[in-house]
């Protein structure tokens, strides 16, 4: 079969357009500077004729003619995936390709046209008027993975790299007087796929507008503005390249002048050049010295609209405009500096993506997006991995963002097998994508630095991107992480570094690799020796890290502690911000929140399929959930953590007696005096005083002294006194409304004291036969069968629908899985499950009952318990109906939890608390989450992450209560000096470890479980879907676990 041009790694691109920023022409000044579209562009959006297919044979002849009937065919909404629209199948691949694809090194690139899919797409359209007499393009933003493009029945070209527009001059092509018809045809796959194996589903389409827009016969075709300060970053030079294009060879005097409008609305004049229009083109230049311009940056997001006027005998034929701004970006030693300061990069990698639509990301979707950066505390953003919509940039223009605009260049399952690698066959492709991104996103202030693409290996083909890209852009410095002898990044980039190799690179020590990094290389990883003299002037930077598989980002304040700690270190960005899940609703109307496996089976398969060691499961499962968000936008419990870690105001105590804190202002150009300070101190948490502090004077990067105007002395001793600080804004600005707290700090004036202990006045009567023991009160009782609490009765009632007991297991989270995630039919032997076994298999062996003090009856329990040693028990019954627990082990493996677990009535439905909330929390995730007292429904107390799993612990929890809506139920304490946690759901915790989606959680309303923990494993999140939790969050073998807490009855019910 002959060869196709999507199989042909030389034809990228027929009679395709160079790429160019993005501005539309207008007929004036005020017509380009009202914020009205121009009407020199026609959308194409909307319904278009659509018929898909899978493989080659029996294909539609004749598609592209005017008169072809497609009455038949069906309709499908542009921009969209076909996959959200009902055709073909999303595949979930992280670190590999589709079965069409194929990965053997000699066949490179190869297609399996069987299962090849061709979406071709019919419009028809009427010309505006306005456009005779104009240059007429036919814009498509994105298209994956190849497109042939037809008008009125010709071949106008052909495009590949799937995330920067395809642009074709159709003017000779339009018929101004009848209907026009435009057909392009998509290719699921191209040679171009083997360059986009990018961590996310694999989706195509026409997912980005379509559109015509006409230009002047002499337009302003592209240009470049920049910007360079002196020395002092007070006055600057702006430089402006302009590119004229004369497409129909005008001879006559022309003349180009550009301006700037300020954000307080004066004119700026850049200069002004008449041109002798002899060529098909001219280069303009002009050079202006501005003092003291307003300065850019992402807390100070000053934006000038540029505006260009091109005159043709004194008529002007066309105005551009553009919103730019004065920055500076350089590298100092080992330092990244922003308009002469210190960056610190407080950011987030996030994919193009929405659950609904796919790739075709509703406009609102994007400043959703920006709206819960902003309010966290992200200053930064990785476009991982390819560039987005041009309305992204433009609103991070706007909002103010450091934006890393990355190239679309993945190889991720073939990266060591030559592509790109050197190898010539990639290089003019390659070098293509790298040119296509900067010349469309080159005039934004957002971005602040270029990365050559992600996880494509090494060699030449980087440095001849970096080439090419310095050609058209010399003020931005580069970023790949694959760089592995560090020529052609400019800074040290490293992926999910874990707590020794932090502190090596920290302290510029030679890092080498282990056979485990070497085996992990050849997979997935890119972990890089690094010899001591490589430091040298290279910035560290994390293109990833804090991995943010649901349930996780644990010790992530350990991360911005190091950040801090060492010079060379500028930050990085979290993995990742949003999941990526397909949500689709099922015949029942329930919300379905899909991921990797659950179109596994659906994809086409050779006869002969050979496992692929990176997706044995035929995907790669629910890796797609990385986000702090979900998909549909809910954040997800850590982002509370990110927003206290990334906060750029932090308060330390300095001496509590006087009341006197320090101010640390971490922004670069803020001075605190923005914000109002607040302050307020409670006792076991409610309010006892507050107030607002006058203005703060403290400049960027400096400290200052404030003082709460407490008194020491007359706080209360008998309780736990907490002052809170914070900082709000003082007004609303884009992302973030007024009066929005953007940083807090919290420290304990009065540790909570030991109690004195209730006086407990009454007769208990007990009766002991084996392992079981009855005891009776004054309208109570309770039953201990065989070391648990089987029956807890008040007034007659039965509270307890299960026992009270011991309890070792939680739902796994992705992190406990660990290693099997990767090999998901062997999840169900995990290690971890030995606990469950054990809870369930647990057995008294020997039960002592003696009188204790206050007339309480002390029941002493030994354990034999699967994986523990030296277990016992104690269960101390009051006659105030009080019941006293105590329970310490010795585990000989690793844990995930100790502690207890009863079941009560479904109407218990009402809980409130003192400790961290109001998000779930662990203890290697509680910085973000304040002391003090709350209120939850069971259901919202429940928090649910894609895949169910263990998700909805508090932390730090001094006493509960959980009661129905009568007041009926018990309040829960710990030992004053060592809080518990706690988590309450309507289903058991073996259900929702079973479950494998949200809508398959076994909701059951007739019980409540809740848990009362010593402890949970930290949830761990340096490496990607591993647990590798930090040595102080472990629960260790060996390692004595105890807890002790109080349970009693609220209102008896008498």
């Amino acid at each position: 079969m002959e060869k196709q041009y999507w199989e042909n790694p030389s034809v990228f691109k027929i009679n395709k357009e160079d790429g160019h920023a993005i501005a539309m022409p207008y007929d004036d000044v005020e017509s380009a500077l009202s914020g009205e579209e121009s009407k020199y562009k026609q959308s194409l959006n909307g319904k278009w004729k659509f018929y898909w297919q899978r493989g080659l044979r029996n294909q539609p002849t004749g598609f592209e003619r005017m008169g072809f009937n497609d009455s038949d065919w069906d309709e499908i909404n542009v921009p969209s995936v076909w996959q959200t629209e009902g055709y073909s199948v999303p595949y979930y691949y992280a670190s590999t390709f589709p079965r069409a694809i194929s990965r053997n090194k000699l066949r490179i690139p190869h297609i399996n046209h069987r299962m090849q899919e061709i979406g071709i797409y019919r419009r028809k359209f009427a010309l505006d008027k306005s456009f005779a007499g104009r240059e007429i393009f036919l814009h498509f933003g994105a298209a994956k993975a190849a497109i042939e493009v037809y008008v009125n029945g010709n071949f106008v070209g052909y495009g590949q790299g799937s995330m920067t527009p395809h642009e074709f001059n159709v003017t000779k092509y339009l018929r101004y007087d009848e209907e026009n018809v435009v057909a392009a045809k998509v290719y699921r796959y191209s040679d171009g796929t083997y360059l986009e194996d990018q961590d996310m589903w694999w989706l195509c389409g026409i997912y980005r507008e379509v559109y015509l827009f006409a230009e002047s016969p002499v337009s302003i075709r592209d240009f470049y503005f920049r910007t360079k300060f002196d020395n002092f970053y007070n006055n600057a030079t702006a430089l402006l390249d302009i590119e004229i294009k004369n497409y129909w060879a005008f001879n006559g005097n022309a003349s180009i002048e550009a301006k700037l409008i300020s954000p307080n609305g004066s004119e700026i004049v850049l200069g002004s050049s008449k041109i002798s229009l002899e060529a098909n083109s001219a280069d303009i230049r002009f050079v202006a010295d501005i003092e003291e311009p307003e300065k850019w940056s992402a807390e100070t997001p000053n934006l000038y609209k540029l505006v260009m006027i091109l005159k043709l005998d004194e008529k002007t034929v066309a105005v551009k405009t553009y919103d730019v701004g004065f920055k500076q970006v350089e590298i100092k030693g080992e330092k990244i500096y922003f308009n002469g300061m210190p960056l610190m990069v407080r950011g987030v990698n996030r994919h193009d993506f929405d659950a609904d639509h796919g790739w075709a990301v509703p406009k609102e979707r994007y400043t959703q997006d920006l709206d819960i950066m902003k309010q966290n505390n992200i200053n930064a953003i990785r476009t991982s991995h390819y560039p987005d919509d041009p309305y992204f940039y433009d609103m991070c223009n706007k909002y103010g963002f450091y934006v890393m605009d990355e190239c679309e260049v993945e190889t991720h399952g073939v990266r060591r097998k030559g592509v790109p690698g050197s190898n010539p066959v990639w290089t003019a492709a390659v070098v293509d994508r790298m040119q296509r991104m900067v010349l469309r996103d080159r005039n934004n202030p957002c971005i602040f630095m270029w990365s050559l693409g992600n996880e494509a290996g090494d060699g030449d083909n980087f440095a001849k991107m970096k080439e090419a890209a310095l050609k058209l852009d010399d003020t931005r410095q580069f970023h790949y992480e694959g760089d592995f002898d560090l020529t052609k990044s400019d800074v040290i980039s490293r992926m999910y570094p874990t707590e020794d190799i932090m502190e090596k690179l920290g302290k510029k020590e030679p890092i080498t690799i282990s056979l485990y990094d070497n085996i992990a290389n050849q997979l997935a990883a890119d972990s890089k020796p690094i010899k001591a003299e490589m430091y040298e002037g290279k910035p560290i930077l994390l293109c990833e890290y804090a991995h943010s598989m649901e349930n996780s980002l644990g010790n992530f304040q350990e991360y911005m502690d190091d950040f801090e700690r060492y010079d060379n270190m500028c930050g990085g960005f979290i993995w990742d911000f949003v999941d990526q899940t397909i949500h689709r609703v099922n015949e029942n109307g329930q919300d379905e929140w899909l991921y990797g496996d659950d179109f596994a089976k659906q994809e086409p398969r050779n006869i002969i399929n050979i496992p692929n060691t990176t997706a044995i499961a035929g995907s790669n499962t629910y890796f797609c959930a990385n986000g702090l968000i979900g998909a549909d936008r809910q954040p997800h419990p850590q982002i509370t953590e990110v927003k206290k870690v990334y906060a750029e105001i932090k308060t330390e105590l300095f001496d509590i007696q006087k009341g006197t804190y320090k101010v640390k202002n971490k922004f670069l150009f803020t001075d605190i005096s923005n914000y109002v300070c607040k302050w307020a101190v409670s006792a076991n948490g409610d309010e006892i005083s507050s107030g607002e502090l006058g203005v703060i004077e403290c400049a960027p990067l400096s400290e200052t002294f404030i003082t709460i105007p407490y008194n020491y002395t007359t706080l209360p001793f008998d309780k736990e006194v907490v002052l809170t600080i914070s900082f709000h804004t003082k007004k609303s600005v884009l992302g973030l409304p007024y009066d929005y707290e953007i940083a807090w700090d919290q420290f304990v004036l009065n540790a909570l004291p030991q109690p004195e202990e209730p006086e407990s006045r009454g007769v208990l009567h007990y009766t002991v036969k084996g392992n079981t023991v009855e005891i009776n009160g004054d309208a109570f009782f309770v039953c201990i069968e065989k070391g648990r609490i089987t029956n807890y009765s008040i007034a007659g009632r039965e509270r307890l629908k299960a026992p009270l007991e011991p309890y070792y297991f939680r739902a796994l989270t992705d992190n406990d899985i660990d290693f099997l995630n990767f090999t998901p039919f062997l999840i169900p032997f995990h290690p971890f499950y030995k606990w469950k076994r054990a809870s369930k298999k647990a057995k008294a062996i020997k039960t002592v009952v003696t009188n204790g003090d206050d007339n309480s009856i002390e029941v002493h329990i030994a354990w034999k318990t699967p994986g523990l040693k030296n277990s016992v028990s104690t269960y101390r019954i009051y006659p105030d109906r009080r019941i006293y627990v105590y329970h310490s082990a010795v585990p000989k493996a690793n844990m995930i939890k100790f502690g207890a677990r009863m079941v009560l009535d479904g109407s218990m439905e009402y809980v409130d608390w003192y400790g961290r909330g109001p998000v779930p929390t662990y203890c290697d995730r509680k910085t973000g989450a304040k002391i003090g007292k709350y209120s939850s429904t069971v259901t919202d107390l429940e928090y649910r992450y894609m895949r169910p799993q263990e998700s909805s612990n508090r932390a730090d929890v001094h006493y509960f209560t959980i009661q129905d809506e009568n007041g009926n139920g018990f309040k829960i304490s710990s030992y004053y000096n060592d809080p518990f946690n706690f988590s309450a759901y309507h289903y058991t915790t073996e259900k929702l470890d079973k479950a494998k989606h949200v809508h398959e959680i076994p909701y059951d309303n007739s019980i409540t479980t809740v848990n009362i923990d010593h402890l949970l494993c930290g949830v761990g999140g340096d490496l990607p879907g591993q647990a590798f939790v930090r040595e102080p969050y472990l629960m260790k073998k060996g390692v004595k676990q105890s807890y002790s807490f109080t349970i009693e009855p609220l209102k008896t019910g008498e």
